[in-house]
């Protein structure tokens, strides 16, 4: 009989490794925690300022054009959030294996 774990075994779809210390585990869901916490902040703050950015803005053209820029920067930083929380965790985990 072979030594897998149950997620091997079974072939079970999982996102996080199943053979991970209570460490790794609980860095792991800091980790996703810090995705959902800060960007679902970065989203509801960059819409608040988007609406005050539009608003004094009179002429449909021009509001598509910032509207247009705003989302570029909004993505920009997004994955720029998601890349640096990702790199975050991979050198803690460096540090705990």
């Amino acid at each position: 009989m072979e030594n897998r774990s149950i997620a091997e075994r079974f072939g079970i779809p999982h996102a996080f490794n199943p053979d991970l210390t209570p460490r790794q585990a609980l860095i792991s869901v800091a980790g996703a925690l810090a995705r959902i916490l800060l960007g679902s902040t970065l989203f509801a703050l960059w819409g608040v300022m988007t609406a005050r950015i539009l608003e004094p803005i009179q002429s449909r053209f021009l509001q598509v054009v910032v509207f247009s820029l705003l989302v570029l920067v909004f993505l920009l930083l997004f994955v720029s959030l998601m890349l640096a929380i990702a790199a975050a965790v991979r050198r803690l985990f460096t540090r705990v294996a």
